[in-house]
């Protein structure tokens, strides 16, 4: 089975953390919040994982 994680979106309501570091690194119990979604689809055996992102390049 396949994954799709999407981590698009600039996480402008989370200033001042994703001032320097993209949503989807904030440390959330010194883990960044994508591992936790990593380690759920790996607990469900997805087999294959796509991540979708955008960059802050204007």
């Amino acid at each position: 089975m396949k994954g799709l994680i999407l981590c698009g979106g600039a996480g402008t309501r989370l200033l001042p953390f994703t001032f320097s570091i993209p949503k989807q690194l904030v440390p959330v119990a010194n883990k960044p919040v994508l591992y936790y979604i990593l380690e759920t689809l790996k607990q469900i055996n997805i087999q294959e994982i796509g991540i979708v992102v955008g960059s802050r390049g204007g």
